[in-house]
């Protein structure tokens, strides 16, 4: 008997147990198989951007990773130097990530790879994911309905049929489903290769009595960052294979000799723990889907680091694709919806890659030349909170100046259009005394922001919920359901009192009405349905209930 489950994900590293989670939270059945023993003991990734820290919000999960942090962002900054002994230091940025509780109500965190897996994979089995280390996809096929899989346990040689509605590659950059499908990439390709050197140290975290969350540290051309506790810290350097440098060079001795140099001490401590290399690429996949297969974080694209932004993008796709995949599952949207992943996420990738890549021409020697022209460096705020999707599973309007459309992927979110392929707008609420944040309202269902005089909107959401679509309304009134203290929602969202705006589960505008409508609720039956969802009662049929 093969073992059935909605979703199979091939890939247990983050974004592949961010989409477990995420999947899991919205009631859909899962199977992770990760060919390592365990998580990972490298952090490459440590920053989770602010906008990350939202999804985890919605996810319940916010508190325990930060207790669980292994630096501040807030607190450390950004820094250049010849060594960390070095007196003239150049302060590039204050903190990793400044504040955003203007746009957000929370805050950027750091919590390495290595402590933020585990928190992940815990959760998603907690609430009902299936998580299996040290297991590999042997082979798969797919057909209009299913997907087949062989998995094989690595321990004992076992091997297992799966049957999944859907599959999604989170294998990684070298993974093997995007060749299976036969997807291409584009993009720059490999640019540089790096070495990560994870070491115990007797350093304390400071520059001129200052903490630093990174260095640029220009005796090594890398990169250090340090930890809290343990005493624990990464130095990414680069290597040129075309001047005869090999990872193999990276013994103890070397390592020690290099960590020496960047902190421009001798009598440092460095105990290698790890050395891993890696690759500095731009890719970005030719598409996001084939058929019942989708790809997310570096499967479908390869980000370098420079900016955080790589991580968190994955995070992002696992995010966009799980309430679409959940709504096709459960029978209340149609299969074309999950179309939209590839339109929306894709340009968005395409457009953080150079992003990332204008910030390494910036900030690093490029030995190699490989790098192509630089795209003028936009605020990262514009890249972790401005993305505007150009299409996909929202209903345009007409309310955005052709010139301001025109202005590129990234918006300013202090300046924010609001428009449909938005992300929502944070404003502060009152809940019955207790403050809440907009983006507290979001995470299961669709929800209808009406504005003081919209109780018509809230009227026709009340019908419609009762056909078992998953969608709620809020009135923002002083005698609504909340309350804008600040009087802020009306202008930041683009409506008057008798307009109204729709959000989707991921926290995107879907569609708004500046004013009120003669008939609402056949008016949000007709936009459900534009977006795929199955808004007139019809439920399709779940292939495992």
């Amino acid at each position: 008997m093969a073992t059935e489950t909605s979703i199979l994900i091939v890939g247990g590293s983050l974004n592949g147990l961010s989409l477990a989670l995420l999947l899991a939270q919205h009631g859909v059945r899962c199977l992770v198989v990760e060919r390592h023993a365990a998580t990972t003991v490298q952090y490459k990734f440590s920053g989770i951007s602010p906008r990350s820290m939202e999804i985890y919000r919605s996810l319940g999960i916010e508190d325990e990773i930060r207790a669980n942090r292994t630096g501040d962002q807030a607190a450390g900054a950004i820094a250049r130097a010849r060594n960390l002994s070095d007196p003239d230091i150049e302060w590039m940025m204050a903190s990793a990530w400044p504040d955003t509780s203007d746009i957000s109500p929370t805050a950027a965190a750091t919590c390495d790879q290595d402590r933020l897996e585990p928190i992940l994979r815990a959760h998603a089995e907690r609430r009902g994911a299936d998580i299996r280390f040290h297991t590999e996809l042997v082979d798969f096929e797919q057909d209009a309905r299913e997907v087949r899989a062989r998995i094989r346990h690595l321990g004992t040689g076992d091997e297992e049929s799966v049957v999944a509605d859907y599959m999604v590659g989170a294998d990684g950059a070298h993974g093997s489903i995007r060749d299976a499908l036969g997807i291409a990439r584009h993009g720059p390709g490999p640019l540089q290769h790096w070495m990560n050197l994870i070491f115990e140290t007797d350093l304390e975290p400071f520059l001129a009595g200052r903490r630093f969350t990174s260095c640029f540290v220009t005796d090594v051309n890398g990169s250090i960052l340090p930890r809290e506790d343990p005493d624990r810290w990464m130095l990414a350097v680069p290597y040129v294979p075309e001047r005869g440098e090999r990872p193999e060079q990276f013994d103890a001795a070397y390592c020690r000799e290099l960590v020496r140099r960047a902190a421009g001490r001798h009598d440092v401590r460095a105990d290698l723990v790890d050395a891993r290399q890696w690759e500095v690429a731009g890719y970005v996949a030719d598409r996001y889907r084939d058929g019942r297969v989708f790809l997310v974080g570096d499967s479908a694209h390869v980000i370098p680091p420079t900016g955080g932004f790589s991580g968190n993008t994955g995070i992002h796709d696992a995010h966009n694709l799980a309430w679409k995949l959940a709504a096709v599952v459960h029978g209340r949207a149609s299969a074309s919806l999950l179309d939209s992943y590839d339109r929306e996420r894709r340009p968005v990738a395409e457009a953080t890659l150079a992003q990332a890549l204008a910030r390494l021409a910036a900030w690093f020697k490029d030995p190699t030349k490989r790098l192509p022209p630089a795209v003028p460096i936009v605020d990262d705020y514009r890249v972790v909170f401005g993305y505007v999707y150009p299409s996909g599973a929202f209903v345009a309007d007409a309310s955005v100046p052709s010139a301001r459309l025109a202005q590129g992927i990234f918006e300013d979110p202090r300046a924010p259009s609001s428009r449909p392929g938005a992300r929502a707008q944070h404003v502060v609420l009152d809940d019955d005394g207790s403050p809440l944040s907009t983006l507290d309202l979001f995470g299961s269902g669709f929800v209808l922001l009406a504005g003081s005089r919209g109780a018509s909107w809230c009227e026709a959401v009340r019908r419609m919920a009762s056909s078992q679509l998953d969608i709620h309304c809020h009135r923002i009134a002083p005698d609504g359901d909340l309350h804008d203290v600040a009087g802020r929602w009306n202008a930041l969202y683009g409506v008057r009192d008798d307009g109204a705006v729709l959000v989707r589960p991921d926290g995107y505008i879907a569609w708004r009405s500046p004013s009120a409508a003669n008939d609402p609720e056949a008016m949000l039956t007709e936009v459900l349905s534009r977006i795929g969802m199955r808004a007139d009662g019809s439920r399709g049929q779940r292939a495992h209930p």
